[in-house]
């Protein structure tokens, strides 16, 4: 029998492959102007390539979560890894907008691939009784990548070109696919559920999974729509040039990597309640939405609001799409849960970002922020109603 390769080891494979992913996700946005500029692309173009990565995502993480916890852990994220490589070094030839958005929707399969399999791969790795202790860890990885992939990919856009922006990020996936092909074969893997088919009636049934559906929902409202307003908000609501908003935006994912590198510690000392963690974070992220809703005259003050909603629902994002379906490791149901979860998260993206759009044409941003006030109070009486979740007796 072949000698397994070290804990850490494939650990660290886990996390810098799920880091490399992000500048293989990022590259689009940081290379956008660019390729708008060079008529390349139109706006409209680009948003809808933005469009369609939110839904070809949240659908190929319900079917790939569902697969995930039938197939091998290293099936799933090496293959998930090698299409979203390939799938970026075509697009960095600059093919023609038909084939750019059919690579891109490849892109956004391929990484729907990874998370749940990757969750399975720590209660294979860790067992389930200690995963919880590893998932904190391995989902800073989000952060960590939100922050390299903006900074990376805009440096190869400025001094090395459009197609490196993606030339690059598929090359570094494609290793890192090679690399799980080799490494992760080593990773015990946790026995299939009992059941055959896809346990959409297990979903329908379990009070507990429906009652986290619609937080998850809403919270990716509020998560990913962050990301795709910040810039446009300080450049109309404050003035500031592109150049100088680059600041606010790098500042945001940063406070949220704290968010993320904090969450062990809340996690412990709530008990290990994540939905009381979840509580708490949609109250305060409530109350400084309420803020940003009496436009602040200073940018600053803005920027600090935003990114503390930021982290504080990185927090909820925690729970909900890595903490919560580790409750359901002893149904071998892990990759299921955490995949529907993230449907409905990634569901909740392209909802608000459709509104949004609408919105926010004017440049005033209070109508969103006043949403986002509704959807955290929605939240918090929906996850009161949830009966505390009693770990099963080892």
């Amino acid at each position: 029998m072949k000698k397994p390769f070290p804990k850490g080891l494939v650990f660290l494979l886990c996390y810098i492959a799920y880091v490399s992913i992000y500048a293989a996700r990022l590259n689009l946005a940081q290379a956008s102007p660019a390729l708008i500029e060079g008529g390349i692309l139109t706006s409209e173009q680009y948003g809808f390539l933005g469009s369609a990565f939110f839904w070809v995502y949240a659908c190929g993480r319900l079917m790939n979560g569902m697969i995930g916890d039938r197939a091998a852990p290293w099936v799933m994220v090496s293959l998930g890894l090698l299409l979203t490589g390939v799938a970026n070094l075509f697009i960095g030839v600059l093919p023609a907008y038909l084939l750019i958005l059919l690579l891109w929707c490849i892109n956004a399969y391929g990484q729907s691939m990874l998370w749940s399999s990757l969750l399975r791969c720590m209660t294979g790795l860790y067992g389930k009784e200690t995963a919880d202790q590893k998932v904190p860890i391995l989902v800073s990885s989000v952060s960590v990548g939100n922050i390299a992939g903006i900074v990376l990919c805009t440096w190869m856009v400025d001094t090395l070109g459009i197609r490196a922006a993606f030339l690059a990020p598929g090359l570094v996936t494609v290793l890192m696919g090679v690399l799980a092909l080799i490494v992760l074969r080593s990773v015990p893997t946790p026995p299939a559920p009992a059941k055959q088919g896809f346990p959409i009636a297990e979903f329908i049934r379990d009070r507990r999974i429906r009652g986290m559906l619609l937080p998850a929902l809403f919270h990716g409202v509020i998560k990913d729509n962050i990301g795709t307003w910040m810039a446009l908000y300080f450049v109309t609501r404050y003035g500031i040039n592109l150049e100088s908003s680059a600041l606010f935006v790098l500042l945001i994912p940063t406070v949220g990597m704290v968010g993320r590198l904090v969450y062990p510690m809340c996690y412990k000392l709530s008990g290990n309640r994540e939905n009381m963690i979840s509580v708490l974070s949609f109250a305060v992220c409530g109350i400084l939405a309420a803020i940003l809703c009496m436009n602040p005259g200073s940018p600053w003050v803005a920027a600090v609001c935003l990114s503390l909603i930021y982290a504080l629902i990185s927090i909820v994002n925690t729970s909900t799409l890595s903490m919560f379906p580790l409750r359901f490791a002893e149904k071998n149901m892990v990759s299921s849960v955490s995949g529907v979860a993230d449907c409905f998260t990634y569901l909740g993206a392209g909802i608000g970002s459709a509104v949004y759009g609408f919105w926010n044409k004017g440049g005033d941003f209070v109508p969103m922020y006043s949403s986002w006030i509704v959807l955290c109070v929605l939240s918090i009486g929906l996850l009161m109603l949830q009966k505390p979740f009693q770990r099963e007796a080892q």
